[in-house]
């Protein structure tokens, strides 16, 4: 066993359980973890090295995505039930401006070269006319707005290849968007339902993306190529991926039966699978203190686990 269990923090609960994404803010004074908390409306924000809740965001109706830029100090999130992204200076937490976008904004991606967000939209009712918005940070509106063959899920830009991939439940691809030019520029077959999770790792011949899907299978597929390299197993429908590039580490949280697996990026094997908790499929990763947060939602509050090298 690598990752060991050290505490459990209660979050105050909302009125109704639940957990979406999250994301970390890096800083030499101390790491701090957002996490949408979508049950209450709300960001709940935790400090990393004390494993201490404090505070929130609120009056972020249904919120679904959480990205943080903690070189630019932004922090967006995707308000579901409101149709509209929000923008804050991180550091402080001051909303920068709110965003209205296309029906249900899911997952978040953002273009620091340009310093564009996208916003991956579901459709309303969820799965019809999904959308991407191209949000201008500077202008504070979408610029563009671009189609999808389905429905999105995790998203992630890549910088080195000029590309924002997302993950499209079915068809079962990864959409990819060429980010100068803002277009679809065609789509890389995933032999798996239900590509969800998503993370890009590179690598010394390339890049490559590991793509966490629904039918229990966590698929490798050269970033250039499009080739698959590796299928490994999951004990699950798994949800969020976590990825550190210090430790070559891949952690996929799989909400039933709760439990988060380990993987080594370059050894492309199995390492463990830990237990979890009905229903964890969020987690939030602090490479400063290797530290992993599995938001628990029965007993709302965050597992915490730390990672030995």
């Amino acid at each position: 066993m690598t990752l060991r269990h050290v505490g459990f923090t209660p979050v105050p609960p909302g009125a109704k359980p639940g957990f979406d994404h999250a994301d970390t803010y890096l800083h030499p004074r101390g790491s701090r973890l957002y996490v949408a908390h979508t049950g209450a409306d709300r960001i709940d924000v935790l400090d990393c090295r004390g494993a201490t809740y404090i505070g929130r965001i609120t009056d972020l109706p249904g919120v679904a995505g959480v990205l943080i830029d903690s070189e630019q100090d932004l922090l967006f999130t995707s308000d579901r039930a409101a149709g509209r992204v929000s923008l804050f200076r991180c550091s402080d937490q001051t909303l920068i401006d709110r965003v209205p976008v296309g029906p249900r904004p899911n997952a978040l991606a953002y273009d620091r070269r340009f310093r564009r967000l996208f916003s991956f939209n579901l459709g309303q009712p969820a799965g019809t006319n999904c959308t991407v918005s191209v949000i201008s940070v500077e202008e504070r509106r979408v610029t563009t707005t671009i189609d999808l063959p389905g429905r999105p899920r995790w998203a992630i830009c890549d910088d080195a290849s000029r590309s924002v991939y997302v993950n499209i439940a079915e068809p079962a691809t990864i959409g990819v968007i060429e980010a100068d030019v803002l277009t679809m520029s065609g789509a890389i077959p995933v032999p798996a339902a239900g590509p969800h999770g998503l993370a890009i790792v590179p690598g010394e011949r390339g890049a490559s993306l590991w793509c966490a899907a629904d039918a229990g299978t966590l698929v490798v597929i050269d970033r250039d190529s499009r080739v698959v390299e590796a299928t490994l197993p999951l004990p699950g429908i798994p949800d969020v991926v976590m990825y550190d590039r210090d430790l070559a580490r891949l952690y996929v949280a799989v909400g039933s039966p709760g439990t988060v697996s380990v993987f080594d990026v370059r050894e492309r094997i199995h390492r463990e699978t830990i237990q979890t908790e009905e229903g964890a499929h969020t987690i939030g990763w602090d490479p400063a203190s290797r530290r992993l947060f599995v938001f628990q939602p029965t007993s709302c509050g965050v597992g915490i686990y730390e990672e030995s090298p």
